[in-house]
């Protein structure tokens, strides 16, 4: 076996891994912009929403076409999941932490 024949295989390897990590961080950071869109007009349970109109904005454009776009759109329904999931929790109150600046979890009782 020669070393030329083990190029293609790294080759394909690397585009691969290279492929997922780089669509991954794409789709963490429209993650991210969304909830910070839908936490700047204080309604953090649009984030999801706002997930969907970028990344279906994506697919409209015809970018569609690409693997990389195709990857990083399937992350990014993962992450409109979770941000519905955490906008729900917002939501209803937020009963396990505060979100508001400048307050303490532990002087949640007293005013």
């Amino acid at each position: 076996m020669s070393m030329e024949a083990d190029m293609p295989m790294l080759q394909i390897l690397v585009t691969a891994v290279g492929l997922t990590l780089g669509s991954l961080l794409v789709a963490i950071s429209l993650s991210c912009l969304a909830w910070w869109l839908a936490t700047r007009v204080h309604h953090p349970r649009w984030g999801a929403a706002f997930l969907l109109i970028i990344v279906g904005g994506t697919w409209l454009a015809a970018l569609g076409q690409s693997e990389f776009v195709k990857m990083a759109t399937v992350f990014a329904l993962v992450g409109a999941g979770l941000l519905y999931l955490v906008g729900r929790e917002e939501r209803d109150g937020g009963s396990s932490r505060d979100t508001k600046p400048g307050r303490s979890a532990l002087s949640k009782g007293k005013h």
